[in-house]
This record gives structure tokens, sequence and C-alpha cells, in this order.
């Protein structure tokens, strides 16, 4: 579904008292205006679109939801949400009809109103035949034509194929062909069928320099990779391009200033770059033999980008703040010598969006990321953001690719699994995978070709510190020299989590400071939490949630969430809540559990991504749209709501003595609603160290357990793939 192409020739769509503003996808009364959930907003078009028939909820399956199979309940809910979502005091009648075990009808009849520089498309005299399908995508239509090149319509059906031509441009809102999109459901199938090797690697260092190697980005060309770089004892990174064929480099830099990789322009002629000092992000265009130019070419936000050349003077890139949302990213096109914009994907509201990883020139397709909360899934574009493919989806990040053009593969390293991927642009589906027999671990990786690919080590390690509330001073809690995370107290002790290639283990640090395994098996888990009251350690999954009686280590009970679990604590000595995402990723659910009565009861908070509780009287919930907001239990009414400062790497929340805890990823600020000032700034890490992934607080120890991101010494290497085996 191009819900961008439609914004840009379709002005606007007149139903009743209703304005449909398909760019900013909302609607209007004149006095009411309502923004749409992703969803919502394709649900409307395609009941417009299809305004004089009835729609079947198979028909919404298969093109709007683009599944195979969708439950009755979540067609209710959205049915149900849309329906709310279009009544207001000036438009109290029927918008959608629905027909007892036949479907649905849009009931008022449309005015589409074009924007001036668009044709507007001619009607067509109909033709008579059978029963006619709801319109789709222009090929789907000329696929049907050609297969049945004598059938006739009814009379009466006249206007429903007149609305499919007059509307060309409202179809390509519409959902590609199921073989088109390629859903996920599909990929079970045929991922089957790729090969599965095995190759011993060969490890060559490329440069020999101390210190900290990051963010690999190779030109077009393959003559050249540019990289940050911060020797040790520096504070910020400088901007490296080496050349492939010589090992030359050139570097810039400045002190306050880091500077990243952004991408390359189509000849390789150009790089693009990022400058970041504290407080300010601009783009920079750099000639590829550092003399030539260097020229500023627009203001960036402080979140991660990435994004390249498409044309001559044209650059896509990653633009977070989509939707008001900081950690929400979506595709932007741009014209470098104007500076307009206009996006080219839509993501859901409850994901992370859309991150661009590399224009294929020979295809003239953008490939991209969508990551989801529960998976991150590869899509294939073209420059307009129109004919969207999902290629594949993958449990874990895919951080890059590059094009073969030789053989149409797209390739990517998994550095989760030590994992090659190659995928074929020709076949639609995964070609191999090729197990690298190494423990090292690897971040960041561009693929020469078949044998070669580039890598940083692995320069990160997890760890667990105190936040001294008092003296504001930092104590490693965990001495391990693995990746631990969400470390939770249980009196003296802590139980944590520790990787192990893509899956964690569930580890105790006894009071003594020895480390034993937990009686628990490894598997994907995300998140622990204990409650002392209870007993109960809290164990999460993606998709469910265990209970546990530690002292006895028996499951306690178990809640299948119905979706991604976001985010679960304890709210209560007996209770949790929880944040549930659905599979369509419209808006998130929150919930409360009673563990002695076994119920779940729906909670009055909406757009979370996190809940806890303050006190007996309140519940506290951070929101999508980078807000916290404060709920009274008992009349589920909105206290308060503050607005959060823009994220330097992800919100996070904690509760602690009646304070709320908020931080950026660099800075922790303390929420005091009794001061003129709501947010304080509490505490600011050493940037060129550590980054902030979560935070709890323990009130025995009186302070923050966080978890840290350290970055550490690494090497930038090239790995060649020796004899390879057959699994």
């Amino acid at each position: 579904m191009n819900e961008v192409r439609f914004s840009r020739q379709v002005k606007e769509v007149k139903f009743g008292a209703w304005i449909l503003d398909p760019k900013h996808q909302s609607i209007s009364d004149g006095e009411v205006e309502r923004e749409l959930e992703p969803l919502l907003f394709r649900l409307l078009c395609y009941l417009i679109i299809n305004n004089e028939q009835i729609i079947t909820r198979q028909n919404l399956v298969e093109d709007v939801w683009s599944q195979h199979y969708v439950d009755d309940n979540a067609i209710n809910r959205a049915m149900s949400e849309l329906r709310k979502i279009l009544k207001s005091d000036k438009q109290k009648g029927t918008i959608v009809k629905t027909h007892y075990r036949k479907g649905y009808s849009f009931f008022l009849e449309p005015e589409i109103v074009y924007y001036d520089h668009v044709e507007k498309p001619s009607t067509f005299s109909s033709q008579t035949g059978t029963e006619p399908k709801p319109a789709s995508l222009p090929g789907e239509s000329e696929l049907s034509t050609r297969a049945q090149p004598h059938v006739t319509t009814n009379n009466h059906r006249k206007s429903t194929l007149r609305w499919r031509y007059v509307l060309l441009p409202l179809l390509l809102v519409l959902p590609p062909l199921a073989w088109y999109i390629l859903p996920t459901g599909f990929f079970t199938g045929e991922q089957k069928v790729h090969t599965l090797t095995r190759s011993d690697i060969e490890e060559s260092v490329l440069s020999w320099l101390p210190g900290r190697y990051a963010t690999l980005n190779l030109s077009p060309n393959k003559q050249h990779v540019a990289f940050s770089f911060i020797q040790n004892d520096n504070k910020n990174y400088a901007l490296v391009v080496k050349s492939l064929e010589n090992g030359h480099e050139k570097r810039i830099g400045n002190p306050g200033v880091n500077y990243f990789p952004v991408g390359w322009s189509v000849d390789s002629s150009f790089i693009y770059y990022r400058a970041v000092s504290e407080d300010q992000c601009q783009v920079w265009q750099l000639s590829a033999d550092f003399i030539t130019s260097n020229r500023h070419v627009f203001d960036c936000t402080l979140h991660y980008t990435t994004g390249g050349g498409v044309a001559a003077g044209r650059f896509v890139y990653s633009k977070s703040g989509y939707r008001n949302r900081d950690e929400l990213s979506v595709l932007t096109s741009r014209d470098l010598s104007t500076g307009d914009e206009f996006q080219i994907t839509s993501p859901n509201l409850n994901s992370y969006g859309d991150r661009f990883l590399t224009y294929v020139a020979q295809k003239q397709v953008i490939l991209f990321e969508r990551r989801q909360y529960e998976s991150n899934e590869l899509y294939m574009t073209d420059l307009d953001g129109g004919n969207q493919i999902k290629l594949y989806e993958s449990a874990n990040r895919i951080w890059a690719v590059n094009y073969d053009a030789e053989h149409d593969l797209v390739s990517w390293f998994d550095n989760s699994a030590n994992q090659l991927y190659r995928f074929s642009l020709a076949q639609k589906r995964l070609h191999s995978v090729e197990q690298l027999q190494t423990e090292q671990q690897y971040a960041s990786s561009q693929i020469l070709d078949s044998n070669t690919l580039l890598m940083v080590s692995y320069p990160f390690q997890a760890d667990v510190f105190l936040l001294d509330q008092q003296t504001l001073g930092l104590t490693e809690l965990i001495a391990s020299p693995l990746e631990d995370t969400s470390a939770t107290e249980v009196g003296d002790e802590f139980l944590f989590l520790t990787r192990q290639g893509d899956q964690r283990i569930v580890r105790k640090q006894q009071s003594d400071g020895q480390i034993v395994p937990l009686a628990l098996p490894q598997d994907n888990y995300t998140a622990l939490r204990y409650n002392s009251a209870s007993d109960h350690l809290l164990v999460q999954y993606k998709d469910k949630i265990d209970v546990y009686k530690l002292s006895e280590m028996t499951l306690a009970d178990s809640i299948n969430a119905q979706g991604v679990v976001v985010a679960a604590e304890f709210i209560g000595p007996h209770e949790l809540g929880y944040v549930v995402v659905d599979d369509h990723k419209v808006k998130s659910r929150v919930f409360s559990y009673s563990l002695t009565e076994k119920k779940v009861t729906p909670l009055p908070t909406s757009d979370s991504l996190w809940i806890g509780r303050l006190d007996d009287e309140h519940l506290v919930s951070l929101s999508s749209s980078d807000k916290v907001v404060l709920y009274n239990i008992q009349s589920g009414e909105i206290t308060r709501t503050i607005d959060l400062p823009q994220v330097k790497y992800k919100h996070t929340l904690a509760i602690g003595e009646g304070d709320i805890y908020h931080s950026d990823g660099e800075t922790i600020y303390k929420l005091d609603f009794s001061a003129p000032s709501v947010i304080s700034e509490f505490y600011h890490i050493d940037t060129s160290k550590y980054v902030i992934s979560n935070m709890k607080y323990s009130q025995k120890r009186g302070g923050l357990i966080l978890d840290l991101i350290e970055v550490v010494e690494n090497q930038l290497i090239k790995v060649t793939l020796k004899e390879t085996e057959s699994l």
C-alpha cells in the first residue's frame, strides 16, 4: 500500500461532514481534526474506493492487512475504532454499514479533489460482466483482464467500474498482490529451500591505530570505505575514508565534534557525513578526495541517520521524529538544491520505523530495514515509495546490505549468529546462509565480494552499574566480562541476563561475588523483574510472561500475551502490569494481571510503551508520543502529562521512593511535580565511553541500577571465507 504517492496526487476526499487529508492522514469536519493510525487510514481509503459494493472480511484480510489470515476480533476492533473516529457532532449518521454475514460497505458518496498539477483520470464506458472484485492495484486489474477477455458485467455495476478507473491514483494506496508483497507466511515455506553452509575464515587487520572503529560504509564502486574512529584517550570521533586499493587514509576531525558517515553519492564521488556537537547535528557533503568541496547540506536530528544519493541532487535518508515520535524514523527524499522534502514510507506508529540501507542503481530501488518491536523486516521500494515489497523478516537486526549485480543477490551479515545471508532479488527468496566458524564477535560490516567482508570487531560491552543517589558515583555491580543486562536485586544477590549468541541465559551473582547459572534453559528472554513481597520472579519473552516462585524455582503462572510484550513490571504485591502490541502494530494495549485471582484486566491507558506504579493512586505511562502520563488508578483519568526532552538513544523510565526518573540515553532527569520546573537534570554520563540502555530503582541501595553499553577498543578487520562445506 502506497499512501505516500496517493498523498501527493489526491489533495482531499470529501464525504459527509468530513474532509480526508491524505498527506497528513487526518480527517476534519471544520471543528474537530483527528489523526488516523496507518491501519485505519488504509481501511478508510479501501472502503471509499469500493464504496458501491460490499467488502467481505476476506477482501480486508488480503487487501488491507495483506495477510493470509487475520483473526475476526482484530477486524472487529479495527472497524469499531474506525466508526468511533468517524463520529462527531457534525457527522452522526452511518458511514460504515455492516451487512449481516456478508461484510461492510461505505455508506456515503465520496468526492475526490486532486492537486492542480495532477491529470484527472478519464472515465471509461463500462462493459457488462460478472460480479466485480473490490478495486486493487492496476497491475492486478490488467492480469484479470488478460486472463478473462470475454468477461461481461451487469448494468447495475457500471458505477463500480467507473470508480475503478476514475480513482486510478487512489488505487495506489491498496496493498500489492499477495505474491508481490510476500507476507511472512510465504517466507516460512520458501526459506526451507535455501542452502546452508559453514566456512572457516581468515582475518587480517586493516588498521593498526589503537582506538575504537565504528559505522563502516562502503562506496558503491567498492574502492573506499568510510568509518568513524576515536583514538584512545580522545573524546570525539573523526571521519576516516580509507582506500581499499592502496590503504591510504584521509580524515576530518575537530575538538567537540563527532563525525559519522551517512552514505555515498551514486557515483562514489561524494560522501555524506554527520557532524554532531552537543546540541547540533548537520549533514555535510564531502568530495571523496577531501579537496574539491565540503559543504553543509541540511540540519538533522541528533538521532542516528543513514542515507545515500539516489540521483544527481537527490538524497534519501532516515529521518527521525515521524509523527512527533523521537524514536520513529521514516525514509525521506530531499532535493539538495531546493531543500524540498517528501516522505516515501509510512511505518506503523508502534515500531521504530524505517532505516535506509542502500540504493541499487541497476534496478533503481531502495532497500531499507523496517524495525518492529519483535522483528526486523527487509523492504524494497522505488524512488517515490511505490511498489513496496517485504523481502524478508529476521529476528535479528539487518544493519547493512550490499548488492551483488553479477548474481543479483543482496547480502548482509547477522552479527548475532555470525551468519552471512544472501537473498535473490530475481526469485524473491532467501538464496543461502553461510555460518562463519569463529568465536569472534563483530559489529559493523560491509561485504566486498562473495568471499571477502570488511568488519569491525565488537566494540561494545554491556555492564550493570549502580548510580549512587547522593554521591552520583558509579559502581560496577556485576563483575563479569560477558554482556550482562536487566539485573534485578534479590536481597544481597542479583539475577541478570547474559547473552549467549542470539539468545540469553539467566545467571545469579551471589553475595560473595560468585556467579552461577539459574536453573532455567537458554532462551529468548528480554527482561527480568523480582517482587520481594511475593517472592515472584517475572521472566519476560517477546510474546509471553512467565512468573516463578523463586525460592522453589517452580512455575507459578504463564501469560500468553497475544502479541509482542513491550514492557512488564510488578505494580503490586501480587499484581503485574504489561504492555502489548498486537500483530497489526496499530495501538498498544495495557493490562494488569492478578497472580492470586488469575485475572486479566485492561487498563485505561493509550499508546503506552511502559507502565509502572507511582503510588496508591497513580500509574505512570511512557507514551509513544514521548510523554510521561499520570493516570488515576480508580477513575482512569489523566491527571498530568509531561513532555520529555528529545531522545539521544532511547527513552527509559524508573520509579523509586515516589520519584520518577527519565533517561534519554545520555542524561538522567528527575521529575518533581511540586517544583516550578518539573524536569531537572540529575546525572550526565560520559558519552565518550557509555550509553544508558535501561535503568531501574534500587530501594535497598538508594540508587539507580543502570544497564550501560560501554565502548571499548576494537579493530578494523578483513575477513576472508576459506573452505566451505554444506550442512
